[in-house]
């Protein structure tokens, strides 16, 4: 997954406001006392996040692309500090230590294709947590999904990027065929394509995967001001 779009991953979130995520995700982790500690960011793609959380935390990124995490080491030379990068599954891991804090953002979990995946993921992370660790992830809902793709389309046209997006559901997953044109220093277009799944999953599906895991639900947090309506889960290892 993402092969492609790691290419061009920052080029398209050249816009996305990651200070407004990073206060959103610090006032969660303050309101629990989580100030200090270590951090690992499940789905960490080019390690933006995870630049900025290493200034506070001891960080560590997990992603499954390999194309992705290649970006992020490039970024990690720049810190005073490199974060750890690994490898892997979000829903079968093990960094070989636990962690105070996960976080999964920009609906990262969506990703995954089944509620079994979703139940395996949530108690994987709790494998990963220390005693009192908090996990925070965002989803995205169908409303979310109606609005981004009227007509089953979304388009996105900048000066050097161009973004198709096709929509379909088969089997209750959302199918997304996108069509990237990226403007090269020939003055023509290079084109990739790629295709991404999606499962949106319900409030009861989730909170029924929290409770299995042996993780316990905390509280919901809704922001519509990043990103679109964005509902952060927060959970806790109290165990």
């Amino acid at each position: 997954m993402y092969k492609e779009f790691s290419k061009i991953y920052d080029y398209f979130m050249e816009n996305c406001e990651y200070d407004f995520w990073i206060n959103q995700i610090y006032e969660i982790l303050d309101k629990y006392k989580k100030n200090e500690g270590t951090l690992i960011d499940i789905g960490c793609g080019t390690g933006e996040m995870l630049c900025r959380f290493s200034q506070k935390y001891e960080s560590v990124g997990l992603d499954l692309s390999v194309e992705m995490l290649t970006i992020a080491k490039k970024k990690m030379k720049n810190l005073p500090s490199p974060c750890l990068l690994f490898h892997g599954d979000m829903v079968d891991f093990n960094c070989g230590k636990k962690f105070d804090i996960a976080v999964s953002l920009f609906d990262t979990v969506n990703h995954l294709s089944s509620n079994e995946d979703l139940e395996q993921h949530l108690k994987t992370v709790k494998s990963n947590l220390n005693r009192e660790g908090i996990y925070i992830f965002d989803i995205i809902d169908r409303e979310f999904m109606t609005l981004m793709f009227p007509n089953r389309l979304f388009l996105d046209n900048r000066k050097k990027i161009t973004v198709i997006w096709e929509h379909e559901i088969e089997n209750g997953i959302d199918f997304i065929d996108a069509t990237y044109f990226l403007k090269n220093k020939m003055g023509t277009y290079d084109k990739m394509t790629e295709v991404y799944e999606k499962k949106i999953f319900t409030d009861e599906e989730i909170k029924n995967a929290i409770k299995k895991s042996g993780l316990v639900f905390k509280e919901l947090v809704i922001n519509e001001k990043i990103a679109g309506k964005r509902q952060f889960y927060v959970v806790k290892n109290e165990e």
